[in-house]
């Protein structure tokens, strides 16, 4: 029988127990306990991501692409540019309320944002100005301005 996983049990884990669970009610699919497992990391409010650089397949780097390619995504990251701020000030936001404590510089995912709000920006046909610092509340420190 597998073990009933607690909110207690995931506080009590390093992050890294707690990204491999994670990875692992992935892999199980539509299975309800690893759904339900998989519901209750992402609910706990505690970072699940390991403490190195997220990698392209990583579960958090495919939801900030979603979210950053999404129409409200693409909207935030223009008109921040259209503003003269760096286009990740506009959907910074966005990616910290989906992603909650998982979304810092401890797992590179600001910096993971950061290309990926360069790959939007790009193929919208804007070109690199220059970094700048964004504004207070952002969890990303700086990001490009594009024209």
């Amino acid at each position: 029988m597998a073990k009933t996983w607690t909110l207690a049990d995931l506080r009590l884990m390093p992050v890294n127990d707690r990204a491999a669970l994670y990875r692992n009610a992935c892999r199980l699919g539509d299975r309800p306990d690893a759904a339900a497992l998989k519901a209750l990391i992402e609910e706990a409010g505690l970072p699940f991501s390991e403490s190195a650089c997220l990698t392209n397949d990583d579960p958090l780097t495919l939801k900030m692409h979603e979210i950053i390619h999404s129409v409200a995504g693409r909207e935030a990251a223009i008109l921040a540019a259209k503003a003269g701020l760096p286009a990740l000030a506009g959907v910074d936001p966005l990616i910290a309320r989906a992603l909650g404590a998982d979304y810092g510089p401890h797992n590179f995912a600001t910096n993971t944002a950061g290309s990926l709000v360069g790959e939007l920006m790009s193929s919208l046909g804007y070109r690199k100005a220059a970094p700048m610092a964004l504004p207070q509340g952002c969890v990303a420190r700086s990001g490009l301005v594009w024209l």
